[in-house]
This record gives C-alpha cells, sequence and structure tokens, in this order.
C-alpha cells in the first residue's frame, strides 16, 4: 500500500564556502533554537528517468506540475540496499509530496556484473504498485547518488532543517552494465521543510540564514555533473 505523507514546501539553499561545522553552527544559532534530531545517516538514491530526460528538463525549466522518480534506501551505498522504497515525488509549484512504496532487497556492486536487470525485477515484483499506472514503464535508471545527512528540529516544532554534506555522484551506464563515471562534489546543501499550514512564518526562518536560495535539486546537479564529465 503506498504512503503519502502530507503535503509540504521545501526550501533551499546552496553553501560552497562554509564546512559543515561552521554551517551547523549557523543552524543552531538560529533564533528558532534549532536542535539535532536522529542520527546522522547516508542517503542512497538511484534516480529513474525518461531517455531524453523529461524529469530534469522540467525542474530546470520551472515547470509548475513535475514528477521525480527514485528509489532510496540508507546505509551502505554498495552491497545490500535494505529496506529500500521506491518514491515518486511530486510537486505542484513550490508544494511537494511523496507517494512510497516498499521494494524488496537488492544487491548494489559498482563492478562490471552487476545488473539494472535486477532492479526492474525488483519493481515488477511487487505487489503494492502497478508500473502502468505509475506511469514508470518508460523510465530508465539515469544516476546513482549518496550523502551524508544531519537532521534539526525548531524548539516549536514546526520547521524542519536537513544538512547535506559529502556528496557523491556516479552516472550510470544501463546499457553495459556499469557505473561510468564518479565524482566528489564538495558543494553542501541546506533543505527548510514545512507543512503548508505553517508557511506563514517561513519568512521569519529564511531571513536568518546566511545562505543563497536555490531551485536545483541534486538530482539536477548530478545530471548536469555527467554533462561536464563527458
Amino acid at each position: 500500500m503506498a504512503l503519502e505523507i502530507d503535503r509540504r514546501y521545501e526550501t533551499k539553499f546552496s553553501v560552497l564556502h562554509l564546512n559543515w561545522h561552521e554551517i551547523e553552527h549557523v543552524i543552531k544559532s538560529h533564533p528558532a533554537m534549532f536542535h539535532e534530531i536522529y542520527f546522522k545517516r547516508n542517503v542512497n538514491n538511484i534516480y529513474f528517468d525518461t531517455s531524453d530526460l523529461t524529469s530534469y528538463i522540467d525542474n530546470v525549466e520551472g515547470e509548475r506540475d513535475r514528477k521525480k522518480v527514485r528509489i532510496r534506501w540508507y546505509g551502505d551505498l554498495f552491497g545490500k540496499a535494505k529496506n529500500p522504497t521506491l518514491e515518486i515525488k511530486y510537486k505542484t509549484g513550490l508544494l511537494g509530496w511523496k507517494e512510497k512504496h516498499k521494494l524488496k532487497d537488492f544487491n548494489l556492486n559498482i563492478d562490471e556484473n552487476f545488473e539494472f536487470k535486477k532492479i526492474f525485477d525488483c519493481l515488477i515484483e511487487s505487489k503494492s504498485f502497478d508500473l502502468l499506472k505509475l506511469d514508470l514503464q518508460f523510465l530508465t535508471p539515469t544516476l546513482l547518488n549518496r550523502y551524508e545527512r544531519t537532521y534539526y528540529l525548531s524548539s516549536d516544532k514546526k520547521y524542519r532543517v536537513t544538512l547535506d554534506n559529502q556528496m557523491e555522484f556516479y552516472s550510470i551506464n544501463p546499457i553495459k552494465d556499469y557505473f561510468k563515471t564518479f565524482s566528489d562534489e564538495e558543494k553542501r546543501v541546506v533543505e527548510l521543510k514545512y507543512d503548508q499550514h505553517h508557511a506563514d512564518g517561513a519568512k521569519d526562518i529564511t531571513k536568518h540564514f546566511p545562505f543563497r536560495v536555490t531551485k536545483n535539486s541534486k538530482y539536477v546537479i548530478g545530471v548536469e555533473r555527467i554533462k561536464n564529465w563527458k
């Protein structure tokens, strides 16, 4: 059964000239009194797109209604992907929400023995959704990425901030079944997330961050990195 979370807004900030400790100091010094929650963990994603990169183009061109498809899991990147989830992320304007479907564990290797067919088998074998109804049958894996994420929550529990660090991007070649290129990305991304009924107070939160607001997603960053490698 799919799980759709509440619709929420996300404001993204691109940070280039501060290290992780400096950014954390800014977050924890905020008047909203953000404090760390959960445990810092590694987030892994396999992104899917059409052959002509429709999802990427829609994002870059600022289409109001767009969709992004990925498989996400936490922990180790290579080896067994445990408790992976198919996530379909919808966005209308600045408002977004996710549809989630649990998948079976699968193995992910960086050598030439890796078969992308196994990922599609994982999708096809799932009983919780229909590829045709979700319009996923023509998508192919285009990008693998990984980053370390730290979570913070405001004292009133209305606003959450995530800090993504140590981003890595792997270009995928689904025809020859191997990861084509590897890159380390020095950029760090801060995201402010809040439910739509807390939108009125978001400006007061944002104005105290000395970061530049950006619309680019990590998928866009990764695809543009791939273009530069070719």
